[in-house]
């Protein structure tokens, strides 16, 4: 499964079927700066983990 981390949280999937991008703008809606994130993908066990990190320096 996917889980999805910003600012230290998780956040289960939203819909598998969904990019990791579209994810990402779907959550914009309640994080505004995720607009302009840059993702971070690794593993942990059997789970996929998309980070997400605000850009430095960019407004969003």
């Amino acid at each position: 499964a996917r889980v999805f981390v910003y600012d230290r949280r998780e956040f289960p999937d939203p819909d598998p079927n969904m990019s990791v991008d579209e994810v990402r703008q779907s959550m914009t809606n309640f994080f505004p700066e995720l607009a302009n994130a840059e993702t971070k993908q690794s593993k942990r066990d059997d789970d996929d983990i998309v980070e997400f990190h605000k850009r430095v320096g960019t407004k969003g």
